[in-house]
């Protein structure tokens, strides 16, 4: 189960578990999109030329099977699709965040697509952004019953404005307990009053119909809403990334809110996360956290460029009931090598995430295959799953700048394992496109990790990782972008049947060419 990245502020008080009535059903927040049993791969291509346009932005859709991703089923959405809401245009960037879940209720996951750099034309607005939402199907994902979002939606909270960059970041999960999937988007360069680029989520929520815009159930969220501690500030980027899961065990999901420009005293953009709690009525601030390297017990410290919270991972490494937080800082300087990166991890517990016990992850914790090197970025992109099956969930954490012999960031991906006391190192992986077995092989400035994503792709019980590489060279076509996909098993992430998938991969459905960029998100 995917889940939301908190920071609490210790001796907090949270809402009461018994406040929460019981849901009719447990809401789908993973991404099988024909409801086969076998989770589903959604890859964007932000940077897809649609004919004449430039960079408009396409996703891909590649469906599980018991052999693994097929894609021969594979779909390509853009705007242009027919029923798609919206109109293709340049330099849109389709497909830069995505997020899946059950917003209907009919046990068919769905898709969010996130489209920041949308122009309002009519209102004059340039990047303001849209969010369209695909609904799935027997068939998989289709555009029967597609929405179209944006901030000058009816019921939408606040107004469309140049550079909001709605649709940035997306989280789902079932906030309010009702069975439905809601949706929160991040609009970072939302102005609050009159401070610049403080940042803002707008939440939306499932209902039979679909994803509904109706005040006063939608709500709209910035370090300025009542009881949420900070305050906005310029650049702060509230809502850049977000994490969704149930860190107080129960059975509402929350939501963590990265900040990644929040200073931290005079650490400039350092870096903090806020953490707003579910309840029946939706999101609250009842007991909501701020987090960052200088909270309390908090390992490690906040320094100027740290950007705690550029990424976010959640879910219950300890087995414990309650879901836990990754923190990705993938600029923090490690042993005096510039932008190492590091990774925090908090615990939840029944009252919410906690310090204790906390971790704090690099390439040169004890144990921990590779080591820390220049501008290795360990903590880029993060993803939790439970690769082994073994009930634990483990953590898939990139270092996408990771240097390899004969290869300058050609970038690498180190997978922790959780046990009964958190994440250990022992068992640990490094992967990178030059581990035996491994399809393509690794080459400079592919960025192998800057993208992941996992689910259970074909259905054996065991988590599988998919990596985007979106920067891979195919043949004389630079930056065309791939990803490849390591299947889990008893023993953990394993080379056996692993795949690499490109657009001239058979049946994907387009065509490579440079500069699209495929696996990106």
């Amino acid at each position: 189960m995917a889940v939301a990245l908190v920071v609490s502020a210790p001796g907090m008080s949270r809402p009461s578990s018994a406040q929460a009535p019981p849901a009719p059903r447990v809401a789908q927040t993973g991404s099988d999109f024909n409801s086969d049993g076998f989770d589903d791969l959604p890859v964007a291509a932000p940077e897809e030329d649609v004919e004449p346009l430039i960079d408009s932005g396409a996703v891909h859709v590649l469906y599980g099977t018991a052999e693994g991703l097929s894609g021969g089923s594979g779909q390509v959405w853009t705007q242009d699709s027919p029923g798609v809401p919206g109109v293709a245009e340049s330099n849109e960037e389709f497909g830069r965040a995505l997020a899946s879940g059950d917003f209907d209720g009919d046990g068919f996951s769905d898709l969010a697509v996130g489209t920041p750099g949308e122009d309002d034309e009519g209102l004059g607005t340039t990047d303001s952004g849209a969010v369209n939402v695909l609904y799935g199907s027997a068939e998989g994902v289709t555009a029967a019953g597609a929405q179209y979002f944006t901030q000058d939606t009816p019921g939408v909270r606040d107004r469309v404005e140049s550079f909001d960059q709605f649709g940035e970041g997306l989280g789902a999960a079932d906030f309010n307990g009702d069975g439905f999937a809601d949706l929160a988007v991040g609009a970072w360069g939302e102005g609050v009053g009159t401070v610049s680029s403080a940042g803002a989520v707008e939440v939306l929520y499932g209902s039979p119909a679909g994803l509904q815009a109706t005040a006063p159930d939608d709500q709209f969220w910035n370090q300025d809403s009542p009881g949420v501690i900070d305050s906005a500030e310029d650049y702060d980027d509230f809502g850049y990334r977000m994490a969704a899961a149930d860190f107080d065990g129960d059975g509402l999901a929350d939501l963590a809110v990265g900040v990644p420009d929040e200073w931290v005293g005079s650490a400039k953009e350092a870096g903090a996360a806020n953490v707003l709690y579910g309840s029946p009525a939706g999101l609250t601030a009842l007991g909501n956290q701020f987090w960052n390297q200088d909270s309390p017990g908090i390992l490690d410290r906040a320094e100027t460029e740290d950007v705690f919270s550029l990424s976010m991972a959640a879910g219950d490494m300890n087995g414990d009931g309650a879901a836990d937080l990754a923190v990705g800082v993938p600029l923090d300087d490690v042993s005096g090598k510039f932008d190492g990166g590091g990774i925090n991890v908090l615990y939840g517990s029944s009252t919410g995430l906690v310090a204790d016990g906390n971790q704090f992850w690099t390439q040169d914790s004890p144990g921990i295959l590779e080591s820390t090197g220049y501008y290795d970025e360990f903590g880029w992109a993060l993803t939790v799953r439970d690769y082994d099956g073994d009930g634990f969930a483990d953590l898939a954490a990139s270092a996408d700048g990771e240097i390899i012999p004969h290869a300058l960031y050609a970038g690498g991906v180190n997978v922790l394992y959780g046990t009964p006391s958190g994440l250990g190192a022992d068992r640990n992986q490094f992967w990178t496109q030059n581990s035996p077995g491994i399809l393509d092989t690794a080459e400079e400035s592919d960025y192998f990790g800057e993208a992941m994503s996992s689910g259970d792709f074909n259905g054996d019980g065991a988590g599988d990782l998919a990596v985007g590489v979106p920067w891979e060279d195919l043949q004389a076509l630079e930056d065309a972008g791939a990803v490849n996909v390591l299947f889990g098993a008893t023993g953990g992430l394993s080379a056996v049947g692993n795949q690499f998938w490109d657009q001239d991969s058979p049946g994907v459905g387009d065509v490579a060419e440079a500069g699209d960029e495929f696996g990106w998100v």
